[in-house]
C-alpha cells in the first residue's frame, strides 16, 4: 500500500486488514482477560509464562478498546486512507504549470519571493481539501472519545500510547520550550546561512557505501544491523509519485525483520533521514522483541532515531565533506525545531480536541497563533494553513509530542558525546537494548539522563544548543 498509495486493490485491501485485525485483537484481549480471571491460579501462571507486564498491559488495552467502538474506527481509517491519496498526488496549478510541493522545495532556481509565493499557495489550496478529511476524522475520534468514557480525544489518545506521562506534563515542558528553546531558535536561524548545504547534491550510494564505512567504525552492533539491511534489500529509497509520503521504519513479522521506506531526492536533509530511521532499524534488528512483538514506547523509539543521527556527527565530514560544519549546526537547529515543533503539534492538537466543534478557519486562525508563539512565524512566515502538511495529525494522532520528548535525552548524549564518546555510546545501546514494557521515564532516569519535564532540564538544553549553533 506504501508504494501504491494510487492503486484502489491495495487500499482497499489495507483498510480490510486494519479493521478485521482491530476485530481480532478486541477478541484476542476478551478470551484472554477470561483466561487470566478464571482464577487466581490462572491468573499466577499467565504472568509467570509471559509476564507480569504483559498480563497488566492486556487490562489497559481492555478498557481503551470496545466492540462498539469498532465501525468508527474504520470510518476514521476510511478517512485516512483518503489523506494518504491526497497528499500523495496532490499539486497546485500555477500559471498553466502544476507543481508537487517536491517540486516546489527543491527547485533552487526559484527566488525567494517565488519561493514563498508558491510554497504559501500549495498550503492554502491542499487546506481547504485536507481540511475537510480531517474535519470528518475530529467528528469521529470526538464520538470515539466520549463513547470511551474520556473527557477529550488527546486523552484518550495518551492512554492508547501508554505514555507514562500526563497531558500536564507536556504542557510543563511546552512552557519551558517557549521560555528557553524558541528565543536560541530564532537566533540560530538568523544568524545561519545553509544555502551553500542544501544547494548542494548527494548520490545515494556513494552516502551509502559512506555510511557503510561509519556504521562499522561506530560500533559491531550497527555495522551488523547495517550488512544485514543491504545484504537483504532492507531499505527502499526510490523516488516514485505513487509512493506515500514521508519515511518510516517498519518490521515485516513473516521476514523477522526492519525494512525502511523513504525517497532519495539528492537534498542534503535525505542524509539525516536515511540515519534517523536507520535507528530504528537498528532498535528493531537488535531488540525485535521490544519493539515489535511488545508494547513499546514512542518516546523511546524517538531517541533510537534522533540520537543515532546526533551521535553520527562525527562522521559529517564523510558524509558532507566541506560542508560538514555547516551540516552539523544545521542539524542542531533541525534538533530544536523537532523541540519546538513536538510541542506545537501537541499544544495544537490538545486545543482542538478539547474543542471539537472548530471550524477550519478557526483551526487555520489557532495554527498561526501558536506559529508566533514558538517562533515558527519568525523563522518561516507562517500563514496557518501549514498544519495539514503533518501527516502524523491525520495518521496517528498526538504522536508527535514524542519527537520532543525524545529529542531531550538525544541532546544528553550528544552532549556527552563530546567528551566521553564511548559513555555516550554504552548509554545510547542500553536504551536501544531495552526490556520489554520499559517506561520512557525509567529508561532515562537508568542511563543517568535528566528528568525531560524538569524546566531546569530544557534550560541546560537551551544553553548547549545555544553554545553549539
Amino acid at each position: 500500500y506504501a508504494f501504491e498509495v494510487t492503486e484502489p486493490y491495495y487500499k482497499n485491501e489495507y483498510a480490510y486488514l486494519q479493521s478485521e485485525l482491530s476485530a481480532l485483537d478486541i477478541d484476542m484481549t476478551d478470551v484472554s482477560i477470561s483466561l487470566f480471571d478464571s482464577s487466581s491460579e490462572a491468573r499466577e501462571l499467565a504472568e509467570e509464562s509471559f509476564g507480569k507486564d504483559y498480563v497488566e498491559t492486556v487490562y489497559e488495552e481492555e478498557s481503551l478498546n470496545d466492540e462498539s467502538i469498532q465501525d468508527l474506527l474504520d470510518a476514521e481509517e476510511a478517512q485516512t486512507l483518503i489523506y494518504d491519496e491526497l497528499i500523495a498526488t496532490f499539486t497546485l496549478l500555477d500559471n498553466g504549470k502544476r507543481w508537487t510541493l517536491d517540486e516546489i522545495l527543491g527547485d533552487m532556481t526559484l527566488d525567494y519571493d517565488s519561493f514563498y509565493r508558491l510554497y504559501d499557495a500549495y498550503c492554502a489550496a491542499l487546506n481547504e481539501s485536507a481540511g475537510e478529511i480531517f474535519l470528518k476524522q475530529l467528528e469521529i475520534r470526538n464520538q470515539i472519545a466520549q463513547k470511551m468514557g474520556y473527557g477529550s480525544y488527546a486523552a484518550y489518545c495518551y492512554d492508547c500510547y501508554e505514555r507514562d506521562y500526563t497531558i500536564g506534563d507536556a504542557q510543563k515542558l511546552q512552557n519551558a520550550v517557549k521560555k528557553y528553546i524558541v528565543p536560541v531558535f530564532v537566533a540560530a536561524n538568523a544568524r545561519n546561512d545553509t544555502y551553500d548545504l542544501y544547494g548542494a547534491s548527494f548520490d545515494e550510494q556513494t552516502f551509502l557505501s559512506q555510511f557503510r564505512t561509519a556504521t562499522n567504525d561506530f560500533s559491531p552492533l550497527t555495522g551488523e544491523a547495517f550488512a544485514y539491511m543491504s545484504t537483504n534489500d532492507l531499505c527502499d529509497l526510490t523516488v516514485d509519485s505513487h509512493k506515500m509520503g514521508g519515511s518510516f521504519t517498519t518490521y515485516i513479522s513473516d521476514y523477522r525483520a526492519p525494512f525502511i521506506f523513504s525517497q532519495w531526492t539528492g537534498s542534503a536533509s535525505d542524509i539525516t533521514t536515511v540515519i534517523h530511521e536507520f535507528g530504528h532499524f537498528t532498535s528493531y534488528y537488535l531488540n525485535a522483541a521490544s519493539g515489535y512483538s511488545a508494547s513499546d514506547s514512542l518516546d523511546l523509539a524517538e531517541v533510537d532515531s534522533q540520537a543515532l543521527t546526533l551521535l553520527m556527527t562525527d562522521y559529517y565530514g564523510l558524509f558532507y565533506g566541506d560542508l560538514a560544519k555547516l551540516a552539523e549546526t544545521d542539524l542542531l537547529i533541525d534538533c530544536m525545531y523537532s523541540l519546538v515543533s513536538g510541542c506545537m503539534e501537541d499544544e495544537f492538537q490538545q486545543t482542538i480536541y478539547q474543542n471539537p466543534d472548530m471550524t477550519l478557519d478557526e483551526i487555520n486562525a489557532l495554527y498561526k497563533e501558536l506559529a508566533v508563539e514558538y517562533g515558527l512565524d519568525d523563522v518561516y512566515g507562517y500563514q496557518g494553513t501549514e498544519w495539514v502538511l503533518i501527516s502524523h495529525t491525520f495518521q496517528t494522532p498526538m504522536y508527535y509530542i514524542s519527537y520532543a520528548i525524545g529529542m531531550v535525552p538525544s541532546l544528553e548524549l550528544y552532549e556527552e558525546l563530546q567528551t566521553n564518546p564511548e559513555a555516550a555510546k554504552a548509554a545510547y545501546f542500553s536504551i536501544v537494548q531495552r526490556t520489554q514494557y520499559a517506561k520512557f521515564r525509567t529508561v532515562v532516569e537508568e542511563n543517568g539522563l535528566s528528568d525531560v519535564f524538569s524546566e531546569a532540564t530544557i534550560r541546560e538544553i537551551g544553553s548547549l544548543l545555544n553554545q553549539y549553533t
